[in-house]
């Protein structure tokens, strides 16, 4: 079946061109950032590219003139006796709140799953010990620190906070604005000295951070990873993407099978074992919606603890758009589904193309494909 067995972690040294030394690999690179506390978004960032590094500020948000506040006065008062309080939101999750830096953390613990009174002595070691270790990272100057442009937040205001950071070492700022639906991937802008601006296509909805468009994160953070460290822009990309399974990339027709909307897979399985469980892989497939179809859902479906995904846009017909998984092939289970699904009836079909599997958190670059699908088109080929 083609499948290369026990593949290294996506985090190893990327082969550089032209008989250059090897960059740092994925991984690596992003464990070189660290949230500034717009909110959760880049937290899962990180973990959706196979990385969990630890940050004060990670799972955090507060306003920008109380972090530059915070960053003047050394996080003096964060975790002071009396400082923290445990409250509850209205989504039901017990969050950490800083009454002198108004910073909000997000504990991971809904309301009644702990105790208050224990969850707060918690985070007082939590703040105490992430608080010293944050401020030896800003003297160290290595870090390329990371910040979401709110509502009312100027370049100016980010100008101040930069000098806030250069205050403690030599750390690199990096304000991330939302491009729309209009974006394509290009090179960070300097701002500063060490204040760099970039854009996303668009951010993930506040009450549900984790929804994040991964691929534009993952090119603007090797964007600023690049500028950070004199790399050419564009030798990074977010590789490597070494394949990890023989899949039929020809033309497919998909339909549904019930008379209904419903759920309908169009998978193969795989043996677990075959696989490193503490990799992330993402299979990704280029999708094709008539006109007159109407489902609910196209998506691709990916092992377990999926890391990120996209969705087909159900509002683009008659044209390619490539939809994708990532996460990781759990060892112990008796086989994995990999493929695409869709919620739909009979009356619901679509097209697929180019079938991948990978190594890493998303699909690697590739154009769509040059032909339009029809009945002459599919018939020769397989139907999912």
């Amino acid at each position: 079946m083609g499948i290369a067995p026990r593949m290294g972690a996506p985090g190893g040294a990327a082969a550089a061109p032209h008989g250059a030394a090897a960059w740092p690999g994925l991984g690596e690179r992003l464990h070189a950032f660290r949230s500034l506390g717009g909110n959760c978004e880049f937290g899962f960032v990180q973990r959706y590219g196979g990385v969990e590094p630890s940050g004060l500020l990670r799972f955090s948000y507060t306003p920008i003139d109380d972090l530059i506040h915070a960053l003047d006065t050394d996080f003096a008062a964060f975790g002071a006796a009396g400082d923290l309080r445990v409250e509850e939101t209205e989504s039901g999750a017990y969050y950490c709140r800083s009454r002198r830096y108004n910073i909000w953390s997000n504990t991971a613990q809904m309301a009644g799953s702990i105790d208050p009174a224990a969850l707060l002595e918690r985070e007082y070691g939590r703040v105490a010990h992430l608080k010293r270790r944050m401020l030896e990272e800003l003297a160290g100057g290595t870090k390329i620190l990371v910040r979401k442009a709110g509502q009312g937040e100027t370049e100016a205001d980010f100008a101040r906070l930069a000098d806030a950071v250069a205050r403690h070492g030599a750390s690199t700022l990096l304000r991330v604005e939302a491009a729309g639906s209009g974006w394509r991937p290009e090179p960070v802008r300097r701002l500063g000295e060490r204040l760099l601006a970039g854009r996303v296509r668009r951010f993930a909805p506040t009450e549900t951070a984790w929804d994040i468009d991964l691929e534009p994160w993952l090119a603007l953070c090797d964007s600023a990873y690049a500028a950070r460290h004199g790399i050419p822009d564009g030798v990074l990309d977010a590789g490597p993407f070494t394949p990890a399974l023989a899949l039929r990339g020809g033309l497919r027709r998909h339909r549904g099978r019930h008379p209904e909307p419903r759920y309908g897979a169009y998978t193969r399985t795989v043996d677990p074992s075959r696989f490193d469980p503490d990799a992330v892989y993402a299979f990704s497939a280029w999708v094709w919606i008539p006109a007159e179809a109407n489902p609910a859902r196209i998506a691709a479906v990916m092992g377990w603890g999926q890391l990120g995904w996209r969705d087909a846009d159900l509002g683009l017909r008659e044209r390619w758009q490539r939809v994708w998984a990532a996460g990781r092939i759990r060892r112990g289970a008796e086989r994995v589904a990999i493929g695409l699904a869709m919620v739909g009836g009979r009356a619901d079909r679509f097209w697929s193309w180019g079938a991948e599997l990978h190594a890493g958190p998303v699909p690697r670059p590739a154009a769509p494909p040059a032909f339009r699908p029809g009945f002459r088109a599919w018939l020769p080929f397989g139907r999912g």
